[in-house]
């Protein structure tokens, strides 16, 4: 049988050099697995015209260029959200790891900015936004949340599924994920005294992640 490919999808402003991202590199590299890290900021229209549908083309990309027959995907927040689609749609998914995924993202935008940060949006057609792997202020484009309404909130998945999520995340709410696992036999939820980062409990997420994944680790 043919070893999975190992993809890891890093979160909204953010990039592969990220302190996760490097983390779970180092760590996956360490049990002799090369991890593949994307830059979701690349594209058309680059960070201004990310979307959920352009991030999923950038998964399947890779699959295809690696002619894998199984993936194993790692998402972070938005990265997350965009592995569960992912696996929703391509069989080559057996397996997930979910960080604080952020689900939901329509609703939790509309939440986060109001009805005038809203309209204001929509109207100049992008939203400046503080970019972490940047450093600075970048414009995401309308056409995040334009597209994300064209997808499942909540994506319907069957693969063997691990979520890690901070019970102090202000950025996504651990209730999106409690949602997610409700009645869900092939999710597991592990709930952390954390924020949305993880940064602090970076070695016991490691240790459910190597444990979880012990099936397809070499």
């Amino acid at each position: 049988m043919a070893e999975p490919v190992f993809v890891y999808l890093h979160g909204f402003a953010s990039g592969p050099g990220s302190n996760k991202a490097r983390f779970f590199a180092e760590k996956f590299a360490a049990a002799g697995v090369p991890l593949e890290l994307p830059d979701l900021n690349e594209g058309e229209g680059a960070f201004r015209g990310l979307t959920l549908s352009r991030s999923l083309a950038q998964v399947r990309a890779i699959l295809d260029a690696k002619a894998a027959e199984r993936a194993v995907l790692i998402g972070s927040s938005l990265g997350g959200y965009v592995a569960a689609l992912a696996a929703a749609k391509d069989p080559r998914v057996e397996a997930l790891v979910l960080l604080c995924p952020a689900f939901d993202l329509p609703a939790r935008w509309t939440s986060k900015l109001g009805d005038e940060g809203m309209a204001l949006w929509r109207k100049a057609r992008e939203l400046p936004v503080d970019h972490h792997a940047y450093g600075r202020k970048e414009p995401i484009g309308f056409g995040l949340y334009i597209d994300a309404l064209g997808h499942s909130p909540y994506p319907p998945v069957d693969a063997p599924t691990l979520i890690l999520h901070g019970v102090n995340d202000e950025d996504v709410p651990v209730g999106t994920s409690r949602k997610f696992a409700e009645g869900m036999p092939n999710v597991r939820l592990v709930e952390y005294d954390s924020d949305h980062g993880l940064l602090d409990v970076t070695e016991p997420i490691w240790e459910e992640t190597r444990a979880f994944l012990a099936p397809w680790l070499p």
